[in-house]
């Protein structure tokens, strides 16, 4: 898979990964179905063992197959859902039917809420009884939390990972990486069937994903690059390897000038967020040559952190490779 590095800048992320600009269509469920309580064939006392696990905040003490896990952020809980695992209790708002598809949110929508994503209160989480809590962003707030059950805690502000290696860490603390592999495998072989069969449209052409952003900018890149990239597609407007986000004004939109295809995303009601449709009313958007040709493409499934969303854009892309 290729490599790419991932936001260095927490904010950047934050604002991808939890929702709050509604920039981000978020993730969907794996076809197969989602169970609170674990395998049927896991026997009973299985949630009284224990094991080790090493976080990126030591070693802790966890259950050998966490039954009732709990999830800090929006993001923890859709990883958890990718594992065939409905966490027990969500941030506040992680249900929203613009930012998923319909499955996931009548998945999650009768889930506890426990407040604010990063801000769990802490009365709400032991009401679900979690025997582990999830958390990637909010060391200092879960404090209170390590007194309910253990808290895995791997940081992805500022470790650079990708949201496929945050997903592996999830798995493993959950001791479900049988079930990534499957999905993992799902992906690399729809990647290479569109390799294969669009080889022609790859090479030829020239990609770069944006969105908009306020008072008359827009932000180059973003989360959908790892996909872009391990696709294959060819990336232009001075987009750096990495998926850290770059901002532009409207007055530097000649910088898309060398793409053959642009990609913005919009909700899952097919509407573009606020300042992203700001930016495709500008007269400086429509003389671009891309989207002069046609060749400026909507995304639903437009933030990265599980192989389901990941599968959910190659679909989107191969539409529009049929059109380049």
């Amino acid at each position: 898979m290729t490599r790419s590095r991932g936001f260095s800048d927490p904010w950047g992320r934050r604002r991808f990964l939890g929702g709050l600009t509604g920039t981000a269509a978020l993730l969907a469920l794996s076809a197969c179905g989602v169970s609170e309580s674990g395998d049927e064939d896991e026997k009973e006392g299985d949630a009284a063992e224990e094991r080790s696990l090493r976080t990126d905040k030591g070693v802790i003490k966890v259950p050998l197959h966490p039954k009732r896990v709990a999830a800090s952020w929006n993001y923890d809980a859709f990883m958890l859902l990718e594992l065939d695992l409905l966490p027990i209790a969500v941030p506040d708002g992680t249900a929203n039917r613009l930012l998923m598809p319909e499955d996931l949110f009548k998945e999650l929508e009768g889930v506890r809420t426990t407040g604010a994503s990063g801000s769990p209160n802490a009365q709400a989480v032991a009401a679900a009884k979690p025997d582990l809590i999830i958390d990637q962003f909010s060391w200092d707030k879960t404090r209170g939390l390590r007194e309910i059950a253990p808290v895995a805690y791997y940081d992805w502000s500022h470790s650079g990972a990708l949201w496929h290696e945050q997903l592996a860490k999830i798995a493993k603390a959950v001791n479900r990486e049988e079930r990534l592999d499957v999905q993992k495998k799902k992906y690399r072989a729809r990647l290479k069937e569109l390799h294969a069969t669009y080889r022609k449209q790859i090479s030829g052409t020239r990609w770069a994903i944006l969105s908009g952003g306020q008072n008359g900018t827009f932000q180059l890149g973003g989360p959908l690059l790892t996909v872009m990239r391990d696709l294959g597609l060819r990336i232009g407007a001075g987009i750096k390897h990495g998926a850290d986000f770059q901002q532009k004004s409207y007055e530097q939109m000649e910088v898309l000038d060398d793409c053959t295809a642009l990609i913005y995303p919009t909700q899952f009601d097919g509407k573009p967020p606020p300042p992203t449709r700001d930016l495709l009313d500008s007269k400086l958007w429509k003389g671009v040559p891309a989207v002069k040709a046609g060749a400026a493409f909507p995304i639903k499934h437009y933030t990265m952190c599980t192989y389901r969303f990941a599968l959910g854009a190659l679909d989107e892309i191969e539409n529009m490779l049929k059109e380049v």
